[in-house]
């Protein structure tokens, strides 16, 4: 059968439109197969946070950003639309999404934080629902913060330095006005309080450079424990593959097999039962004892009617001393019988 040029070109114009959309769902952090679950934040500032950037737990990646936007309620607001591709996972309704900084270069991503007090509440989030969201303070505010008062302390010395030169022009601008010898004053004095700002302005530097090599070795401080955090998760990958071999190599196995041998027999014996064999089997499944109660009950009753119809039959008084027929009975065992005919 011989393929025509125009059903080629159309398989590859479909091939290729299924190649596009895959790619795109890729790139923008969708599954192909199946849905994930999708929740929302709310932040102040999400400055370098971008579509596409991770989703982290513990620092393992569960999800991806796919929008980064105005809130619609309150333009003030930005709304953070993510997803999280393990379904399983359970979050907790007081966990939190932290806006953080993933690398030294200032890489924003959303780590995931879970509540501890779960056993306390009991409630999780659903798909759709708005977390709560956090912001962790940059290296660079960090570095901003400790160099603002210098910041400002140098302004000022610029302002001080501006009005000497201020009085200075002054100065020559109106040296008609004054002596000789006021005037050299005056520039003895602005000269002298020159020197004082310069020594002022050395000395504060000087104490900030100091707080600058500081902030410089938090930084590389900061750069080793990032470099450190693979060994401290191989160890605890190690660690607990060293509890589950205790827990295989433990008589624990053994324990759960008799339980299970033990459920299996007493499951054996209440079947029996139920089929009415054995002797607790037959009382439960015919009515002899019940029978056999009725028919004593019944025997009794029709001998106390009789008893009661018929007394000499059972009991006899003879006041002239004839011969005693039936049972003789005691006034006290007489009484009684009376009273139990009477009732």
């Amino acid at each position: 059968m011989k393929v025509s040029k125009e059903f080629k070109v159309g398989l590859l114009v479909v091939l290729g439109l299924l190649l596009l959309f895959v790619g795109v769902n890729f790139l923008k952090g969708g599954l192909i197969f199946g849905k994930s679950r999708e929740f929302y934040a709310v932040y102040d500032n999400a400055s370098g946070l971008k579509a596409s950037n991770e989703v982290q737990l513990n620092g393992v990646k569960i999800g991806q950003v796919l929008a980064v936007e105005l809130h619609p309620a309150d333009p003030r607001k930005i709304l953070v639309k993510f997803n999280i591709d393990d379904n399983e996972l359970q979050i907790p309704a007081n966990s939190s999404a932290w806006l953080i900084s993933s690398d030294i270069l200032g890489t924003k991503c959303l780590d995931l934080r879970l509540d501890t007090n779960i056993a306390v509440t009991h409630e999780y989030y659903e798909d759709g629902d708005t977390m709560i969201s956090n912001m962790e303070t940059s290296l660079q505010d960090q570095v901003e913060q400790q160099l603002l008062p210098l910041k400002m302390k140098t302004e000022e010395l610029i302002g001080s330095v501006e009005g000497i030169v201020v009085s200075i022009n002054a100065f020559w601008d109106t040296s008609a006005a004054y002596t000789i010898e006021e005037s050299m004053y005056e520039v003895r004095q602005a000269i002298g309080t020159f020197g004082d700002l310069a020594n002022n302005l050395s000395i504060l530097i000087s104490k900030e450079t100091e707080m600058v090599g500081k902030i410089l070795g938090d930084v590389h401080d900061i750069t080793e424990n990032l470099a450190n955090k693979s060994d401290q998760i191989s160890n605890t990958i190690d660690n607990i593959s060293a509890i589950s071999d205790t827990l295989a190599d433990s008589d624990l196995k053994s324990v759960i097999l008799e339980t299970k041998t033990t459920l299996v027999e007493l499951n054996g014996v209440l079947a029996k039962v139920n089929e009415g064999e054995g002797t607790l089997g037959a009382l439960l499944h015919t009515d002899s004892l019940h029978n056999a109660l009725i028919s004593t009950n019944e025997s009794v009753q029709h001998l106390l009617d009789d008893m009661a119809a018929n007394p000499q039959k059972y009991v006899h008084f003879s006041l002239f001393g004839r011969k005693v027929k039936g049972v003789q009975l005691t006034p006290a065992e007489e009484q009684k019988l009376k009273q139990l005919l009477n009732q």
